[in-house]
């Protein structure tokens, strides 16, 4: 994609850090290095968190939402709205800011990890270590083989080796069940984690009523650690690689137990941030909302990047019931993902509901406010959505991610796959504002719809990854998407225009990493993206 500005973090509270951006040239560079000696990881972990996870409520959910034909542009009042995304060349510039703030973002977790002194701070080099992990596996996940063991070195090694991306996973579990170790570990008190210190950990926890306490902290990190390992394990289910899947049973079987009571061992509620949302300045908002919020809350006018994304129409036929797979089933999730004429009445009722071909022309007669655009979830009325805590990982996510497991381990995993189902499916109208017995009249209107409910679908993968396609949409899309290139499912149209005739399986290398650390760097072609071939995630093969 092109360049999109996006907003840059700059909290008061964080301003050590420096700020990301598209821009940013050399991913291998330690930014806080002018601070290794002076701040310690008490100063670290909040800006650390909070920075890594703008890019994923931004232009992850940009590109995540686009490859997975949720959104599409409006083109009555742009040009050519996300053109690139709809030619789906995948070079290297498209989307190149991901693997950049990805890896600034992670830069700054390793340094509360490294920080002078770390090993009296147990805790936050703790929660460092899983959100390192949880977002490491996604430039894995992405890119294939990347910078690992040489990488966050600063000026010391600004050209880091690639390591193979199984090892990189290998070293990901390593330091996941470190990260268990230290979280029991007591530090003294002047050292001890403040929960302002944690803006993960204590936006779930107010989101939830739950008491702040030591006791309660290391039930979460525990259940997210946990969590991200659960979920690495059931990305490895097709690998064939003899010395992958050696470690990868033994991760297994000592799994097991923990998979036999998933509401004390894995994470049961949604993971939040808020490291102090305010509506001050585009700096200080929720991510989601800075980008993709209803208003500019600046220029009190209608925000650029909210206008230039509209519903796509296989989106809104699909949920309105309209597409083969859904015929006659309505999903009320519809209502707070999209609002109908949302440039014009805002009249939010399903049947009003229209959507635009993704990379199609105009229709004789039709206005921008005729389309449905981005909805009352967090983006839509009055500017609220700023303050509201970012959502890092649902419950839903989590409970469809325990539902595959037990289809893709049966031997090992202990979750119920259709309990997991359900409850994937019931939290994520409760995360959109909906209701349980929403979700249960639903649920009982699936029941016979092969490829949508559980009972009716021969190949239960297939139902899991249509309603995580629906459940992580405007959330956490590019999940979706890697999970796409390892199943095929959801079943969605290209968009008219696409250079190739499928998606891409992964990204390609930023101009950055050809230009900073071109000794190393793979160099696979453009048509490799589109293949499984040696440059794929390695878990396809």
């Amino acid at each position: 994609m092109k360049k999109i500005l996006i907003p840059i973090l700059g909290m008061t509270t964080l301003l050590f850090f420096n700020s990301c951006s598209d821009d940013f040239l050399d991913v291998n560079q330690n930014v806080n290095e002018a601070y290794t000696n002076q701040v310690s990881p008490k100063d670290r972990l909040s800006a650390a968190e909070s920075i890594v996870f703008r890019t994923q409520g931004n232009t992850m959910n940009r590109f995540g939402n686009l490859m997975m034909n949720a959104w599409a542009g409006n083109i009555y009042y742009f040009a050519s709205p996300y053109g690139d995304e709809f030619r789906m060349a995948a070079d290297a510039q498209f989307y190149d800011n991901i693997w950049d703030n990805l890896y600034l973002g992670v830069s700054n977790l390793q340094s509360v990890i490294d920080a002078p002194g770390a090993e009296n701070y147990p805790h936050h080099v703790a929660a460092a270590k899983v959100m390192k992990a949880y977002y490491m596996q996604m430039i894995v996940d992405l890119y294939n083989d990347a910078p690992y063991s040489e990488a966050f070195k600063g000026q010391s090694n600004k050209n880091p080796k690639y390591d193979k991306s199984k090892d990189i996973y290998k070293g990901l579990m390593v330091e996941l069940n470190q990260a268990l170790l230290l979280i029991d570990k007591t530090p003294a008190a002047s050292n001890a984690l403040v929960f302002t210190e944690d803006p993960i950990y204590q936006a779930t926890a107010i989101a939830n009523n739950e008491t702040q306490n030591v006791a309660n902290w290391r039930i979460f990190w525990k259940k997210m650690a946990n969590t991200v390992k659960l979920k690495m394990l059931v990305r490895l289910s097709n690998c064939t690689d003899a010395e992958v899947t050696t470690w990868r049973n033994a991760e297994l079987q000592a799994m097991t137990l923990l998979t036999a009571n998933p509401t004390v061992n894995f994470i049961d509620k949604d993971v939040k941030i808020n490291p102090g949302y305010v509506t001050s300045t585009p700096d200080q908002r929720n991510p989601f909302y800075g980008t993709f919020g209803r208003i500019d809350l600046d220029a009190q006018d209608i925000g650029q990047d909210f206008r230039i994304t509209v519903a796509s129409d296989h989106m809104i036929k699909t949920l309105k019931g309209e597409t083969t797979e859904t015929s006659g089933i309505v999903d009320n999730r519809i209502s707070r993902l999209f609002k109908a004429n949302g440039m014009g009445a805002g009249n939010n009722t399903v049947v009003n509901m229209k959507g635009q071909v993704q990379g199609g022309t105009k229709e004789v007669g039709a206005v921008e406010d005729d389309f449905a655009t981005l909805g009352d979830f967090m983006i839509y009325n009055s500017g609220a959505g700023a303050t509201l805590p970012g959502i890092v990982l649902t419950v839903s996510e989590v409970k469809f991610l325990q539902a595959e497991a037990a289809v893709v381990y049966p031997a090992t995993m202990a979750f119920n796959a259709q309990t997991s189902f359900n409850d994937g499916i019931t939290q994520s109208f409760v995360t959109f504002g909906s209701t349980p017995a929403a979700a249960a009249t639903y649920l009982t209107a699936i029941a016979a719809k092969p490829g949508m409910g559980w009972a009716a679908t021969a190949n239960k993968i297939q139902a899991i990854q249509y309603q995580k396609w629906v459940a992580l949409t405007n959330i956490n899309p590019t999940e979706t998407y890697i999970s796409y290139t390892k199943t095929g499912y959801p079943q969605l149209p290209m968009p008219i225009g696409s250079y190739y005739p499928s998606r891409p399986k992964r990204l390609m290398y930023p101009q950055s990493e050809y230009v900073s650390n071109s000794a190393n760097v793979p160099n696979p072609s453009v048509n490799d993206m589109y293949n499984i071939n040696a440059y794929s995630p390695f878990w396809m093969k």
